[in-house]
């Protein structure tokens, strides 16, 4: 049974996260959001949830975690170390869409540069989902733009995945993002 947002609201201090996390209609992204905004027990909640083994349940999470961090990016300011962990472990696509697409949002620690480069071109594969690869190419810009002798390679990794082929979305990406490395 789906929950309405309306009984989301009216039992939002008795909620049953786990069950309610899963049940959400469309509309109950909006109402998650808000809830998670305003309420620092739910929000902590939920960040621990993305770490769940329930694979459902974890991306759920991550999802409501990523679009109130999105409007509000100093939610995640100090779990960014706890993203890169799990962005760097996680073989979960639909964690690793989210994570990398929370990543762009954020300066990369410098202690984390290495790891977080070394994953973003791991995920730029052609097995791993579009959405995927077209976050980690634009994580990877983003690091470019401060590294910039990571520049070079980064053209021609993605060079080399556009005569591959591969979504209209991750070609679009990957021809504006080269025009801008090369300026």
């Amino acid at each position: 049974m789906i929950t309405s947002a309306n009984q989301m609201l009216y039992n939002a201090d008795n909620i049953n996260i786990k069950e309610n996390i899963l049940d959400f209609g469309v509309g109950g992204i909006e109402i998650w959001r808000k809830m998670v905004i305003t309420d620092e027990h739910l929000f902590n909640q939920l960040f621990q949830l993305i770490f769940s083994d329930d694979k459902r349940l974890a991306w759920r999470a991550c999802w409501i975690i990523d679009t109130a961090s999105e409007e509000f990016p100093e939610l995640l300011a100090d779990k960014i170390p706890e993203i890169i962990a799990g962005f760097v472990s996680t073989k979960n696509s639909s964690l690793k869409r989210h994570f990398t697409r929370i990543l762009c949002r954020y300066k990369i620690p410098n202690e984390y540069l290495g790891e977080v480069v070394n994953r973003s071109f791991e995920l730029l594969l052609p097995s791993e989902p579009p959405a995927v690869r077209v976050f980690a190419m634009q994580l990877l810009f983003n690091i470019a733009q401060e590294l910039t002798d990571l520049k070079g390679e980064l053209i021609c990794v993605i060079e080399s995945l556009m005569e591959e082929g591969g979504s209209a979305g991750f070609l679009n990406r990957s021809g504006k993002l080269i025009r801008k490395l090369r300026s």
